[in-house]
């Protein structure tokens, strides 16, 4: 049988992101014959077809080609610049975007397995462990929430935080293992960077797979997909109630007992609904023909829209570097000398 040959390529994402290993390419890689474009070459661009691109830059306006944004934060998609869009959040828009949240891809398998056997986490004894503790890597552009929060619980108790943000175990740079740190302790902080409906990362489900009783604050619908009697859901609370519900399991090891070992956590079959829902949504985009899978209007407003958008980043990107300002200055001064 012969499969339909496409070409991809990947751009804008974390520095480590492998092309070659993430959920995209191996659902795709068994359906289509699948031409991974090595975009470090800029003469191999003109070759892509589809490029799934996210966050981190604006290189995806480089390529004309059908473009699908993939958010791994807290990001509406603008529809104005992609095609098609993979998110958080929970809404419909024709054919053009699908739910498929972070801690679903393949990086966090590992942890996903281990929240299906909790039990084997838990080990003995566990309400004699240490009281709490978080991994936040970084805490730029966070709500305040977090950061009040893990100081007003440490007024109660010491937190443990071996992650880069709030440090207090000397280790700088971080634990090296998230989960055999957290393992632990009774409680792990698993707070959003912010409260975001749909906004739901790997932070829940890693506090689940370390074995601990999560203090969770961000989605408000995680409840719909995470079993709500496992963790303490701080979610649209103040500093004052969260603190007084982690107290009151704290507290009382029969009820922190019952909560750790509450199942299950989420639905065993969460992750394969999940990835049949996106395949077949990714079946409707390469189905098609090329130009029949575009999206984004070529008329009206859209026909500038995105030449504006183009040279407002290129124009921020020349601002920030000196021999750039200096050539434009140039250029001005000679004009009207």
């Amino acid at each position: 049988m012969n499969m339909k040959k496409i070409s991809i390529a990947f751009e804008d994402f974390f520095k480590g992101f492998d092309p070659y290993n993430n959920v995209i390419y191996r659902l795709l890689k068994d359906k289509y014959d699948v031409e991974v474009i090595d975009i470090s070459d800029k003469e191999q661009r003109s070759k892509v077809q589809y490029l799934f691109f996210s966050v981190f830059g604006n290189n995806y306006l480089e390529y004309d080609c059908i473009r699908i944004f993939i958010s791994g934060e807290n990001l509406c998609p603008n529809f104005n610049l992609c095609d098609y869009a993979i998110g958080f959040e929970y809404m419909d828009f024709e054919d053009r975007y699908i739910r498929f949240p972070i801690y679903l891809w393949d990086m966090y398998q590992a942890d996903y397995n281990r929240l299906l056997d909790n039990k084997d986490n838990i080990g003995e004894s566990p309400e004699k462990r240490k009281f709490c503790g978080i991994v936040v890597s970084n805490n730029l552009f966070s709500d305040p929430m977090r950061e009040d929060f893990f100081n007003e619980l440490s007024k109660y108790k010491r937190v443990d935080s071996g992650g880069r943000a709030f440090n207090n175990i000397g280790k700088p740079d971080g634990v090296e293992d998230k989960n055999q740190f957290l393992c632990n302790y009774k409680f792990s902080i698993a707070f959003e960077n912010s409260s975001y409906s749909g906004y739901c990362t790997e932070k829940l489900m890693q506090a689940f797979s370390s074995g601990t009783v999560p203090i969770y604050w961000g989605d408000p619908r995680a409840i719909e997909v995470f079993n709500k009697g496992a963790y303490i859901d701080c979610t649209g609370l103040s500093i004052s109630e969260a603190i007084e519900k982690v107290k009151a399991i704290d507290n009382d090891d029969e009820a922190y007992l019952r909560m750790l070992s509450c199942e299950p956590l989420v639905d065993r079959k969460h992750r394969e609904k999940m990835e049949e829902a996106l395949l077949s949504w990714l079946e409707n985009i390469f189905d098609q023909d090329v130009a029949k899978a575009k999206r984004i209007p070529k008329y009206g407003k859209m026909a500038i829209y995105e030449q504006n958008y183009y040279k407002k980043v290129k124009m921020e990107k020349m601002i920030k570097k000196p021999k750039a300002i200096y050539a434009i200055v140039k250029k001005i001064f000679i004009r009207n000398s």
